[in-house]
């Protein structure tokens, strides 16, 4: 007898596993996340790829997004001018916060892919020119 799950009112990304004997490194999932652009992919849109290897989802989706926000400041502040104001340093921090886990993530191997992605009207210009 098959039993629906419970309806969960937090949306939570939708996870794909692939087994050992699935993996294939030309199929599409692995394309995506292995090898997915990271900085700005438009001039309003900033992605950063990242793993975990944690069982428990709750876990493993804090940890993508403590890792992404981090890897997404360190990746911004080489877009942004070499010096910049305290301002522009709490601003740069805040944007790296601003991002969301897109809908979808994949496991290989047990390793769990994320793909972390910021919008914001203009965001490159802001980053790049934009801060003090």
């Amino acid at each position: 007898m098959c039993k629906s799950a419970p309806k969960q009112e937090d949306k939570k990304p939708q996870e794909t596993i692939v087994t050992k004997e699935e993996i294939n490194e030309n199929s599409p999932e692995v394309i995506e996340f292995t090898k997915a652009k990271e900085g700005f992919i438009t001039g309003s849109l900033f992605q950063v790829a990242v793993s975990s290897v944690l069982s428990d989802s709750d876990a493993r989706l804090n940890e993508a997004r403590s890792i992404a926000e981090q890897k997404s400041l360190n990746l911004l502040k080489t877009y942004a001018p070499p010096i910049l104001s305290e301002k522009g340093k709490k601003e740069l921090r805040e944007i790296s916060k601003e991002g969301k886990i897109v809908d979808k993530n994949i496991s290989i191997g047990g390793r769990y892919f994320f793909l972390y992605q910021i919008q914001r009207k203009d965001l490159k210009q802001l980053v790049t020119s934009g801060l003090e």
